[in-house]
């Protein structure tokens, strides 16, 4: 069954609720993994709250995956620890297996038995249970994600929201202290994927877990998470709220990583970064340094020719909302993108006036080979 054949489904919240779990605080500490001679996992440290909603983010590759894998169980590390509250998991002390450490997966295919119904997908974590009491666990789940009138269908007949929210019952129907989530929406369509998360995201805020949530979007992990940790190649690049990686980005490379940039290049006089488009603060870098100017595409202004610097218009899609314009102006070699809602009139070849936002300006050294 598609999802089209019962779009009633996604959206709908059934009221009664899963118990809360006992949220626990999760520790990392200078967790090392390679494989051979290269290195998954380099030294990461972080502390998640009880309660707290992190997000990892980062390209493919980058050892996002392998670090939940590591705090999962699924993979030892080389060095370092995980401690789950005062408990230790993975360290010198020693290691303890993944099914005695209270953390629910989600996988990125859900992983749903097929044989099994709804139910018993459910109901599979609770094996310590009698079956009586199992059962009545796993029906509070399910009816938490909306989902209790299908508990004895099977997982092919739900659409692919329905399953991850049947997969999401099933890792919290044991009431883990720790939740994790390996690209739990990557597999939804566009149409459901917004949907499925708010609800998603609520159903983490009633049950209290501390959740890991791994993802490849950033407006994804700024919309689920309490806190983002950024990597590459292996290592945390910085981690802090949404608004602190958009705001203070660490680098120019985390600056790309939440939004297009026209990046200016210039070089620091006098503490300014000096560039065609004009002068900004260039704290940290020395006198005589190369620099780069990285402008968010809503920091561009287009004016009246005249107003500002000179600029002709080379280029403009339609987007809805805000429309984007690409702009040649003197003394630049690539064009200047800037996301603005439609300029009645304004058509390609005509002359504008360009001005720039400072608060939509970041400055950064001149990357180097």
């Amino acid at each position: 069954m598609s999802v089209v054949d019962h779009p009633v489904r996604e959206g709908h919240c059934a009221g009664m609720r899963t118990p809360a779990a006992l949220a626990s605080r999760l520790i990392v500490e200078d967790v090392r993994l390679a494989y051979g001679d290269v290195p998954a996992v380099r030294g990461v440290s972080f502390t998640a709250e009880p309660g707290e909603i992190i997000c990892l983010l980062g390209h493919s590759g980058c050892g996002k995956t392998t670090l939940l894998r590591l705090i999962a169980g699924i993979e030892r590390p080389d060095s370092g620890r995980i401690l789950l509250d005062e408990r230790v998991l993975a360290g010198p002390e020693g290691f303890v297996p993944p099914e005695r450490r209270n953390i629910g997966l989600v996988f990125q295919d859900y992983a749903l038995f097929p044989h099994l119904t709804n139910l018993e997908n459910v109901a599979f974590g609770l094996r310590r249970m009698n079956t009586a009491d199992a059962e009545v666990e796993a029906r509070r789940a399910l009816a938490r994600v909306g989902l209790e009138r299908y508990a004895g269908e099977y997982p092919h007949t739900l659409s692919g929201g329905e399953q991850q929210r049947v997969a999401l019952a099933r890792a919290l129907a044991p009431r883990p202290g720790i939740l994790l989530m390996d690209e739990p929406f990557s597999g939804l369509d566009r149409r459901l994927r917004d949907s499925v998360r708010t609800e998603t995201l609520n159903v983490l805020r009633e049950v209290r877990a501390t959740s890991i949530i791994v993802t490849h979007d950033p407006e994804e992990a700024m919309r689920l998470g309490d806190r983002i940790g950024l990597m590459r190649a292996g290592a945390l690049v910085q981690i802090g709220t949404p608004e602190e990686l958009y705001r203070h980005p660490a680098d120019l490379a985390a600056a790309r990583f939440f939004c297009e940039l026209n990046e200016v290049p210039g070089r620091v006089k006098a503490g300014m970064l000096e560039t065609p488009l004009g002068r900004w603060p260039a704290t940290g870098l020395a006198e005589g340094a190369a620099g780069i100017a990285a402008i968010r595409p809503q920091g561009v202004g287009l004016r009246a020719p005249g107003a500002g610097r000179r600029g002709r218009l080379v280029a403009h899609r339609f987007l809805g909302e805000l429309d984007l314009y690409e702009v040649a102006v003197d003394g630049l070699d690539d064009h200047l993108v800037a996301r603005r809602r439609p300029l009645a009139g304004l058509e390609r070849g005509h002359e504008v006036g360009v001005e720039i936002e400072a608060a939509e300006v970041l400055v950064f050294a001149a990357e180097t080979s």
